[in-house]
């Protein structure tokens, strides 16, 4: 009796196992390399809108390319793109100019995640209504390419307005390389947030309004400039107080800050409506040497950060003044930092590490350290 050898074809698979096989094509973009147009099954298979596809357009430097994506497989993948990275820093061309030119951003209603690197204020401003019609938008990762040349007032109202205006972002990273000024009102869906450039005055406020934030990260433009020739004691101003004394960021965990100018004060200030702090990490630029001593910061730990965790203080540059003119002077001072930051000390430790900043910046001394067992 003869055995009947049966031949399976990659058509006699059921739609439910090409499916599984498509989910495991990485990136996803190679299905429709591969199966785009073989026949009219196929198309609808991988145009089903359970297949999420996540694409990062980033790498493509050449424009045919990119122009192809845009011009034959985006349109396809309206309802099923959940991520997109577009960028123009090749330099070779702007990719988020030809994707204006082919495509609108609204159409893609299923995307949870977008980035726009180095990304033009006025491509930003043309793609602003859609950005915020993505009710399904929970990141978007914003790098403006240059603020110079755009007036304030243009720049606060397109900030203020993704913080402000959608529903449904959870992670905003906003990243204009240049200042711009929070309104009274802000965002209470966001749960992480990160600033690039922020006045120290709007800290406050966004501790006031963004109640359900759990991550922030800010970087500070500086506040006040001092000159190594003044008397810095004396030309010293106090940051405008803000009435933060009812407000707790109960949700707040997570905190870091590039203070570039602010005192120990000022972050104190911050810090006592962040009672449930777990994380809290500190860089830039400082003229306050308080910052280097070591029973100020145990202070701070025990009364108002009672639950951190983590503590990390990661190349924080602290000019010393002229009182620092020679390696003799600073090499001192450096000591006198390390026995504030005891080897022995319950906080302290071996993660920690004092060093001259550059031998031609005799009166800079750079700050490293991570404390455990808080």
């Amino acid at each position: 009796m003869s055995s009947i050898i049966s031949i399976s074809k990659f058509e006699d698979l059921s739609d439910d196992i090409l499916m599984d096989i498509f989910d495991l094509l990485c990136p996803p973009v190679y299905i429709y390399h591969s199966f785009f147009n073989l026949n009219q099954r196929l198309n609808r298979i991988i145009n089903d809108s359970r297949l999420l596809i996540s694409l990062d357009l980033s790498h493509l430097i050449n424009p045919l390319n990119f122009a192809y994506h845009c011009q034959i497989m985006l349109p396809n993948m309206s309802k099923q793109l959940i991520s997109l990275r577009l960028s123009n820093e090749q330099n070779l061309y702007e990719q988020i100019k030809i994707f204006l030119l082919h495509l609108r951003l609204g159409n893609f209603h299923a995307l949870r995640q977008l980035s726009l690197i180095q990304i033009t204020f006025d491509q930003l401003r043309r793609m602003l209504a859609d950005i915020l019609s993505l009710n399904k938008l929970v990141r978007l990762h914003i790098d403006m390419f240059d603020g110079s040349g755009i007036s304030s007032n243009e720049l606060n109202l397109i900030a203020n307005t993704l913080i402000n205006k959608s529903n449904s972002i959870k992670f905003l990273h906003l990243r204009f390389n240049r200042e711009f000024v929070i309104s009274e009102i802000a965002s209470s869906s966001l749960t992480h947030l990160t600033l690039d450039a922020c006045a120290s005055s709007d800290i406050p406020q966004l501790l006031s309004h963004c109640s359900n934030l759990t991550s922030l990260t800010i970087k500070v433009e500086q506040s006040r400039r001092r000159y190594p020739l003044f008397n810095i004691t004396n030309c010293d101003q106090q940051l405008p107080r803000h009435n933060l004394s009812s407000v707790i960021c109960s949700s707040l965990t997570s905190f870091s800050i590039d203070i570039n100018d602010l005192t120990l004060s000022d972050i104190k200030y911050f810090l006592s409506s962040m009672p449930y702090l777990d994380y809290f990490r500190i860089e830039g630029l400082t003229y306050d040497i308080d910052f280097s001593k070591g029973d100020l910061w145990e202070k701070i730990f025990e009364n108002q950060t009672k639950k951190l965790k983590q503590f990390d203080m990661t190349g924080l540059r602290i000019w010393l003044g002229n009182n620092a003119d020679d390696d003799d002077d600073n090499l001192n001072l450096i000591n006198q930092i390390n026995h504030s930051f005891g080897s022995s000390h319950k906080y302290w430790g071996k993660y920690w590490s004092v060093y001259q900043t550059h031998k031609l910046r005799p009166n800079h001394v750079n700050l490293t350290l991570h404390a455990k067992n808080l």
